[in-house]
């Protein structure tokens, strides 16, 4: 309790009363304020595990709201008499907390500047492309049984597997800080990391056992092509030769099965590649008794494209031709697809990851090829919409070569 006055001191009016005892209240405030602090300071001093960033910022948020309540306890007790008893222990008190809140502050600024490094999002200028980027390798790994329906797709995932899980590792360890710090965006990392190194688990134990059937199920499709146009040959059926025919169908089924075994085994997936390639040419030789046939038999593509760009992307397919045979007759354009179909992924490229997000169109020109025939020239046009939406077109196939019956046509087709 304060000292009484002596009798010589003169008492403390109503009005400064006040002032004392707001002094005294303000002061209580700035104490508390401070008492969050000091606790983080103090635990910084422990020597054991530091306080995080976001603790030293609550603490310092704590000292700023103590400030104002300081200033008004100072404030007040500077209109008393200095060295009246009953204001000089509170004028101490006052200073003494002016004091450890100055202390308190200069530590946790220099504290938080130094983890300023650490958790500063300017520190971090890809984040958002690496949070992008490790949302998009969760992707490939959502659903094997979907996956497996798109074997370019598939052979892709498992041909970039090795670079993926080095890229999602070099991720980790730079935002290791943050996540170590517990900010909003480490954990927010952390999560999306550990869910696609789940989903990777997963499906990477699906896929192996897949892998182990494509050998077998590759020499099942040639067996069944092979045998299918020796029974073809044998009817005089041409129509299993055609474009939409059994023998095309599994021997695509075929080269589809091989990409995703050449991105696992190299080495069997050559071997598979010249099984093929030998079935392909033992079925063009059977083929050949019935090539007639075959081309009476194919229809035109169908057409179901409507959209509002179509003169100008078959003008631009038919100049992409051009380049390869400038003299060539073109007799009209079919468009299969209703749309344009998206594809946006990373693809590893020179070393590194990069976006792709384009849109594909295939256009299939119809050529004239001799008198009596046309030859169907697929033209592929691709929409870059990372780059304004920029077009570029290419031939399937180079002019010159080998034309197969199931590309030509009777000219007497084309209205």
């Amino acid at each position: 309790p304060a000292a009484r006055p002596s009798a010589k001191t003169k008492r403390l009016d109503y009005k400064q009363e006040k002032l004392l005892k707001d002094s005294r209240w303000y002061l209580g405030e700035t104490q508390k304020y401070c008492g969050p602090a000091a606790q983080v300071v103090k635990k910084m001093d422990a020597g054991g595990a530091q306080p995080l960033h976001s603790e030293i910022k609550a603490a310092l948020a704590s000292l700023e709201k103590g400030i104002p309540k300081y200033n008004l306890a100072v404030k007040y007790i500077q209109q008393l008499p200095a060295k009246h008893p009953d204001v000089a222990p509170v004028r101490q008190e006052i200073q003494s907390a002016g004091a450890t809140l100055g202390a308190l502050q200069s530590r946790l600024k220099a504290a938080s500047s130094r983890l300023q490094k650490v958790t500063g999002m300017e520190n971090y200028p890809n984040y958002n492309r690496d949070f992008d980027f490790v949302g998009g390798i969760a992707r490939r790994y959502y659903d094997f049984s979907l996956t497996v329906q798109q074997p370019e797709k598939l052979a892709r995932v498992i041909a970039e597997d090795g670079q993926a899980v080095q890229e999602i590792k070099r991720i980790a360890r730079v935002y290791t800080p943050l996540v170590k710090q517990k900010t909003p965006e480490g954990l927010k990392m952390e999560k999306r990391i550990r869910y696609t190194v789940d989903q990777r688990a997963k499906f990477n134990a699906q896929a192996l056992n897949h892998l182990k059937t494509l050998p077998q199920a590759i020499e099942g499709d040639i067996r069944e092509a092979k045998d299918m146009a020796g029974r073809a040959v044998k009817k005089k059926d041409a129509g299993w030769f055609g474009e939409n025919g059994g023998i095309v169908q599994r021997l695509s089924w075929a080269r589809e099965k091989l990409l995703v075994l050449d991105a696992y085994d190299k080495k069997q997936g050559a071997a598979m590649a010249e099984k093929i390639t030998r079935a392909r040419k033992d079925i063009a030789s059977m083929a050949k008794v019935l090539e007639a046939d075959i081309i009476a038999g194919n229809p035109l593509p169908p057409d179901r494209y409507t959209g509002s760009d179509r003169d100008a992307m078959v003008k631009l397919a038919i100049q992409t031709w051009k380049k390869e045979q400038p003299d060539a007759a073109i007799l009209g354009a079919r468009i299969p697809s209703q749309a344009w179909e998206r594809n946006t992924r990373w693809q590893w490229s020179s070393g590194g990851f990069y976006k792709i997000d384009t849109s594909k169109l295939q256009i299939q020109l119809l050529v004239k090829h001799d008198d009596k025939l046309a030859v169907v020239r697929p033209i592929n046009l691709y929409k870059n919409h990372l780059k304004g939406d920029t077009l570029t077109s290419f031939p399937f196939e180079k002019f010159g070569t080998k034309v197969e019956p199931r590309m030509l046509m009777m000219l007497d087709k084309i209205k």
